[in-house]
C-alpha cells in the first residue's frame, strides 16, 4: 500500500517548480531582448538596460553601472531612485567594492553587517530610506577586447545572501557581452564625432557678403530631430563664392548614399568647381569639367549638381545663368507672387557617362525676387500616405512668401517640409535661397 505524500512536501515542491518556471521565463524573456539591448548606441541607455536585465535574472533590489575613472560616487540607479535612500552608497569609494574596478576580478557579498567594523563602515555601503542597510552586493566588471577595466555593474539588496555562485556566473556572462557592445558604441560616438566635424568642414560656416543680394541657406542632416542615428555624412552641399570682377558663383549638389566615400566625393565637388569656375565659364561648361573630375576619381558614386553664375547691376538687376545635371530645377519667386520653374537647364546627372546633355538658362531677377534651390530631400519627403511634397507644392508655399527675407523664406520651406514628413528623416535637407534686395 502506497502511503500518501506529505501535504508540507508536495507544498515545498510544488513552489520550487513554479520558482524555476517563473527564473526560466525570465531568462527567455532576457535572452530575447539580449540582441536588442546591446544594438543600443547611446552608452547610457546601453549600460542601464544590461544593469536591468541583470537585476532582473538576480531579483537584485537596484543596480547600477560605475564607468572606470569616473570621479562620481554613483551613476543613475536601477530599480530604484537616489531619494529611496537614506544614504546613497557610494562604490567607488567603499572598501571592498572598490577593489572590483582594480582588479578587474567579479565578488560577492552575503552580508556587510557580518564584517564590517562598525556600523558606518557598514552605512558606506549604503542604506534604505527604511533604515535597512544594503547587506548583499555582487559586482561584476566589463573588460574590454583588450582586457582593460571599461567598469563595474553593482547590484544591492538589503537581505544577506540574495546573491548565489549561479547569480555570479549569469551577470558575468551578461557583463562580457556589455564590454563589446560598449567598445562599439565608443567607436560609434567617435566616428559620428569625425563625421559631423568632416561634414561642417565641407559646409561654408558663413554665406558671402554680396552687395544688392540677401542670402540664405538651411542644411537639416537625417535623423536631425528623431533622436536616432541618421546620415553619419550627409550628400547635400552647397557654396556660394566669389569668382572676381563682380561676378559671384553658386553650386548646389547632392551625391548618392551617405559616409567617408560620398564626403570624399562632396569636396571633390565643391572645391573643383571652385577651381574651374571663371566668369567667363558657362554654367554647362563648368558641370562638364566637374564631371570629367568625377570619372576621373573613379568612384562607384554619382551626384546631381546645379550651378548658376550671378552678376549683380547697379540698378538691382541680377542677371542669372544656370545649369542643371540631374538635379531638380530651381525656382524663382516674383515680388508680384508668381512663382516660374527653371526647367530649361535639365540635363545628365554627373559622374556616371562620359558624355553629358547639358544647357543653360538665363533668367533676372529683379527687386524683390527671389531664386531657390532645394535638394531632393525636400521634394521627395514623403507624408503618412505617402505623398511627396513635390515641386506643386513647393510653388504653392513659395507663392506666400513674396516679401519675405531670404533667411525667412528657407526658414518656411524648411518648416514645411518637417511639418510634411513628420517623423521620418529618410534624407539630407539642403535650401539655398538668394533674393535681390528692395
Amino acid at each position: 500500500m502506497t502511503e500518501a505524500a506529505d501535504p508540507g512536501v508536495l507544498e515545498i515542491s510544488r513552489r520550487a517548480i513554479e520558482q524555476l518556471e517563473a527564473e526560466r521565463d525570465r531568462l527567455e524573456a532576457i535572452l530575447l531582448r539580449l540582441p536588442w539591448l546591446l544594438a543600443e548606441l547611446d552608452p547610457d541607455k546601453l549600460t542601464n538596460g544590461v544593469v536591468e536585465a541583470a537585476r532582473e535574472i538576480t531579483g537584485a533590489r537596484f543596480g547600477l553601472f560605475l564607468p572606470a575613472g569616473s570621479e562620481r560616487a554613483t551613476v543613475s540607479f536601477v530599480g530604484l531612485t537616489r531619494d529611496d535612500f537614506a544614504v546613497p552608497p557610494a562604490v567607488g569609494r567603499a572598501p571592498v567594492l572598490a577593489g572590483a574596478l582594480l582588479t578587474g576580478q567579479s565578488l560577492r557579498i552575503d552580508d556587510v553587517a557580518v564584517w564590517a567594523p562598525g556600523e558606518e563602515a557598514a552605512r558606506s555601503y549604503g542604506v534604505l530610506a527604511d533604515g535597512r542597510l544594503v547587506r548583499s552586493w555582487l559586482a561584476a566588471p566589463v573588460i574590454g577586447r583588450d582586457g582593460a577595466i571599461l567598469g563595474v555593474v553593482y547590484l544591492g539588496h538589503h537581505r544577506a545572501h540574495a546573491f548565489e555562485a549561479r547569480h555570479e556566473r549569469l551577470v558575468g556572462g551578461l557583463c562580457s557581452h556589455l564590454g563589446g557592445a560598449l567598445e562599439h558604441c565608443n567607436l560609434f560616438a567617435e566616428r559620428t564625432r569625425v563625421a559631423i566635424a568632416l561634414s561642417a568642414s565641407l559646409l561654408p560656416p558663413l554665406l558671402p557678403t554680396i552687395p544688392g543680394l540677401d542670402t540664405a541657406a538651411r542644411y537639416r542632416p537625417s535623423g536631425a530631430d528623431t533622436g536616432r542615428p541618421g546620415s553619419l555624412v550627409g550628400g547635400d552641399f552647397y557654396d556660394l563664392f566669389e569668382m572676381g570682377e563682380g561676378h559671384f558663383g553658386l553650386i548646389l549638389g547632392d551625391v548618392s548614399g551617405v559616409g567617408p566615400e560620398a564626403a570624399a566625393l562632396t569636396g571633390v565637388a565643391r572645391y573643383t568647381v571652385r577651381a574651374v569656375a571663371a566668369p567667363e565659364e558657362a554654367p554647362c561648361a563648368v558641370l562638364t569639367r566637374l564631371n570629367e573630375a568625377l570619372l576621373r576619381l573613379g568612384s562607384e558614386r554619382f551626384l546631381t549638381a546645379a550651378y548658376a553664375t550671378l552678376e549683380p547691376k547697379v540698378d538691382g538687376a541680377i542677371p542669372v545663368v544656370l545649369c542643371s545635371g540631374g538635379h531638380p530645377p530651381g525656382l524663382v519667386l516674383r515680388d508680384d507672387e508668381s512663382v516660374e520653374v527653371l526647367d530649361g537647364a535639365n540635363g545628365t546627372l554627373l559622374g556616371v557617362f562620359p558624355t553629358v546633355e547639358l544647357s543653360d538658362q538665363s533668367v533676372t531677377l529683379r527687386p524683390g525676387d527671389a531664386l531657390v534651390f532645394v535638394t531632393d530631400g525636400v521634394l521627395e519627403a514623403r507624408d503618412d500616405d505617402g505623398n511627396q511634397f513635390g515641386v506643386e507644392r513647393l510653388e504653392a508655399l513659395l507663392a506666400t512668401c513674396a516679401g519675405r527675407s531670404a533667411a525667412g523664406i528657407a526658414r518656411r520651406i524648411e518648416r514645411s517640409v518637417l511639418d510634411h514628413r513628420g517623423e521620418r528623416a529618410d534624407d539630407d535637407i539642403a535650401i539655398v535661397v538668394l533674393r535681390a534686395s528692395v
